[in-house]
């Protein structure tokens, strides 16, 4: 299989980890957090597979460490488990079965010898992702601090995203090279859909299911799905997975609820070994559905997923009637927000409310202001680029942990402006080729450039530390800061005043003393000027902030503390 890391000491023994006698596979040698795979052949055959009998292996490794692994059916007789060990060191394995005469399947032992991980990789120098002990962000497995900035490319692991296939001389695959843009402008996470609880969805491996939703499941299609999660993987970015839409599971149909959780564990079995964070379902909780099953399958992802990494659920706009967060839960790890399209709201009122809010998890804005759709439902508005970048500058100053971008053509991929599919031909027909180069993409890489040469971690929401005059608005465009606890750091973003009004004017306020100076930071460009400087010699002082270059614009301030 394609994009997976099948080690060189498995050459020649057949397929990698395949058993050598009864019960002993070969030595595999592999790198810390990298996916191994150890495959196991049944010696019984099922009517179903997928459902007949399941599969775990126990990892032991270095410093008493356990991670026990599910195991997925790969066709035939051929089962699967796939492990990133990580730390260095001698891991020994044995699998079990729930069908234990399967001699196959069951009390097989094996030893991995990990290597300590010599690529240049975040994702593997650091570790997969968990939620900061504050519960504010997302951090690596070390404990470095991780700077979420996604894109939604919701039907990349669907044939409407061609793997083998493109109509633009500058990429030979469609989803390659969607996927090679986005790593070059930034981006670290990418949202993707199975669409398996859907039933209707179809790749280069053929339809997800035989016989209608949940029958019979189809392999080839989850081969072809791991050569795209493989090939993101390779790149160091993490899969933030889906199943598909919410409003396949509803009140009246929950009756299904354990074939959606079957689903999810086969989900964590498959991918688990690869950098991931589990959104679940799209717009759970949208008015009729099903939320509190959802819940239940969420938590499927994060009990059975080893390392314990984030599990979500993504939000149905609150302002229509979403907004189920199961925080009291210890197992949920981040909120996953949709403020929406054509939308433009206020820090205060939408995400310091959520920043607010307890227990403490970390927040993202997993959809906002998708780059140059149609809105049809809203008369047929067109998102602007302006408003793309300001919900993200807005978030940020909010206290999100991450943000996630949007855009027309790529979202859900349109091969070109004619493209027949539904929500092409009615979010609006940019062609994917064209949308993966709109302005705001660009735009998302220089907010991340600007927070990550700062310690972006630190920074919490300020709705205080400033003073505004009268003539600074008080609706959805007022200015808002964050700043660290120290104010060694304040970042001011000011939204450009849609009203026509006066460039805005305000008073830093509690600021310890030292020498401060200032950097106007342009969102639109990613270039910097000097703002001025000022000095602060009682122990709390205040300082008057320079009015933007262009009111008519939004602009960043970066107001800074000198070491002392």
């Amino acid at each position: 299989m394609v994009g997976f890391n099948i080690p060189a000491a498995a050459a020649g023994s057949g397929p990698a980890g395949a058993a050598q006698s009864a019960s002993q596979g070969p030595t595999l040698s592999a790198e810390t957090w990298r996916a191994v795979e150890v495959a196991l052949h049944s010696t019984v055959s099922y009517a179903d597979p997928y459902r007949d009998v399941d599969v775990t292996a126990t990892f032991s490794g270095p410093n008493g460490q356990r991670l026990t692994m599910p195991g997925f059916w790969d066709g035939a007789n051929t089962w699967r488990v796939r492990f990133a060990p990580p730390t260095p060191g001698r891991w020994q394995y044995t699998t079990r079965s729930t069908d234990a005469t399967n001699t196959g399947l069951d009390d097989h032992h094996g030893t991995i010898l990990a290597h300590r991980y010599a690529g240049d990789l975040a994702i593997y120098r650091h570790g997969f992702l968990r939620t900061s002990p504050n519960g504010r962000y997302m951090t690596y497995a070390d404990g470095t601090p991780f700077f979420w900035l996604g894109d939604n490319q919701q039907s990349n692991l669907t044939g409407q995203t061609r793997l083998y296939e493109s109509n633009d001389a500058r990429f030979s695959s469609m989803f390659k090279g969607i996927v090679d843009t986005r790593v070059g402008q930034g981006f670290n996470v990418i949202w993707n859909e199975t669409f398996a609880n859907n039933g209707g969805n179809v790749n280069e491996g053929g339809p997800v299911w035989f016989g209608g939703t949940f029958h019979t499941l189809n392999p080839q299609f989850w081969d072809n799905v791991d050569e795209r999660i493989g090939y993101i993987a390779s790149k160091g970015v993490v899969d933030a997975l889906t199943m598909g839409v919410g409003s396949s599971l509803t009140d009246a149909n929950k009756d299904q609820l354990p074939e959606y959780k079957r689903l999810a564990r086969y989900l964590v079995a498959r991918y688990a070994a690869y950098p991931m964070v589990w959104l679940t379902a799209q717009e759970f909780d949208q008015p009729g559905n099903c939320a509190q099953c959802w819940v239940q399958v969420a938590q499927v992802f994060a009990d059975a997923d080893p390392y314990r990494q984030p599990a979500s659920l993504h939000n149905y706009p609150i302002y229509a009637g979403g907004g189920v967060e199961p925080r009291d839960q210890p197992w949920y790890g981040f909120v996953a927000l949709q403020e929406g399209h054509n939308r433009v709201d206020s820090v205060a009122d939408y995400w310091l409310k959520q920043y607010q809010q307890t227990p403490t998890r970390p927040v993202v804005e997993a959809e906002a202001n998708y780059e140059g759709i149609d809105v049809f439902w809203d008369n047929h508005a067109i998102v602007q680029n302006w408003q793309t970048r300001e919900s993200a500058w807005k978030a940020r100053v909010g206290g999100v942990a991450g943000n996630n971008y949007g855009a027309a053509g790529v979202w859900w991929a349109c091969w070109t402006a004619q493209d027949p599919d539904w929500n092409c031909l009615n979010f609006g027909s940019t062609p994917w080729n064209e949308g993966l180069f709109l302005p705001g993409a660009e735009q998302m890489g220089y907010l991340k450039s600007f927070f990550t040469s700062l310690p972006w971690w630190r920074l919490a929401p300020a709705p205080t530390v400033i003073t505004w005059a009268d003539t600074a608005p008080t609706d959805s465009q007022l200015a808002f800061a964050s700043t660290t606890a120290d104010h060694s750091h304040t970042v001011v973003y000011y939204p450009h005043r849609l009203d026509g009004g006066q460039p805005y004017t305000g008073t830093l306020t509690d600021l310890p003393h030292g020498q401060y100076s200032m950097k106007w930071f342009n969102p639109r460009t990613g270039g910097y000027a000097a703002a001025g400087s000022f000095k602060v010699t009682g122990a709390q002082g205040t300082a008057q902030l320079p009015p933007e270059p262009s009111a008519t614009d939004d602009w960043a301030l970066l107001i800074s503390r000198a070491a002392r």
